[in-house]
């Protein structure tokens, strides 16, 4: 890992996410990048030269202030975090805010994106969605979501839910990656619900096959009851402890994904568990 990205809003969440990213480039020799996206009204755009163009003369002189103040705040939150002996840049910009992660992440070859979530309900979530979940849904590199304060951030137990089936074996060596990177025991789990039943024995035997097919070490193997998956998955995560949860997203847009939602993306706002998520190609 050598390169972490941090998109700031300045939130508290987002706060917590730099924490957090600074702890795993301690770990990993990481150099982290915060980036804070301005969105631009329309009818501006900069030069070749960086200088704004379009609008009027009052909207110039707007967008350049606000840009002087993010900066300085950048600054503030940099120097809020102790994070001594790691390499830490930032980045302001004036774009949309996805298009921009996106492009950073393209650009500068990101290994990890870790984000502030706030969360979202009933009509809110359905209508709006967040930031977050768009760069869950599209990233081409993993994505950490943390809603809240983690303290000494460590990793001694992780859950991975899956149908175990072929397709996980696009992110399996991910998700090994960072189980090894925190030295946890990794919680395999299918959440068998009753519009989805298998016996047992058949997920047992799923799971082991897959545990060694790809030379997964330090795990278990679990199947958990429950009436959706997501609550599931939740259920298991605070019995066994979790420190993390990872999961694989289809990366779903559009009417397909108001049809078929995604579980990863509902972790994403409904989980207290940082949630580690890696979209399948």
């Amino acid at each position: 890992m050598r390169r972490i990205l941090v998109p700031t809003d300045f939130s508290e969440q987002a706060y917590h996410a730099f924490e957090v990213a600074v702890a795993i480039a301690r770990q990993t020799g990481a150099a982290i990048k915060l980036l804070h996206v301005v969105e631009m009204p329309y009818s501006q755009s900069f030069s070749v030269t960086g200088d704004l163009v379009g609008g009027d003369g009052m909207e110039q002189v707007y967008m350049m202030k606000l840009l002087e103040t993010t900066k300085s705040r950048m600054a503030q939150l940099e120097r809020s975090v102790e994070h001594a002996g790691v390499e830490v840049v930032q980045e302001v910009d004036a774009d949309t805010v996805i298009r921009k992660i996106r492009r950073v992440i393209k650009e500068d070859q990101v290994d990890l994106v870790v984000m502030g979530s706030k969360g979202a309900s009933g009509m809110n979530e359905f209508l709006l969605g967040s930031n977050t979940e768009k760069v869950v849904r599209t990233a081409e590199c993993p994505v950490l979501t943390i809603k809240g304060a983690i303290p000494n951030f460590r990793v001694r137990n992780i859950v991975l839910p899956s149908d175990f089936k072929r397709e996980i074996g696009t992110a399996m060596e991910k998700f090994k990656y960072f189980q090894q990177m925190f030295g946890a025991t990794l919680h395999l789990v299918y959440v068998n619900t009753p519009g989805a039943f298998e016996s047992n024995a058949i997920l047992r035997t799923r799971m082991q096959t897959a545990a060694e097919r790809y030379g997964l070490q330090n795990y278990t193997s679990n199947v958990y009851n429950d009436v959706i998956e997501e609550n599931g998955i939740l259920n298991f995560a605070e019995e066994v402890g979790a420190d993390l949860i990872m999961m694989a997203t289809h990366g779903r847009t559009g009417l397909a994904h108001l049809l078929s939602g995604s579980i990863a993306e509902d972790l994403v706002n409904h989980s207290d568990v940082p949630v580690l998520t890696f979209h399948l190609k």
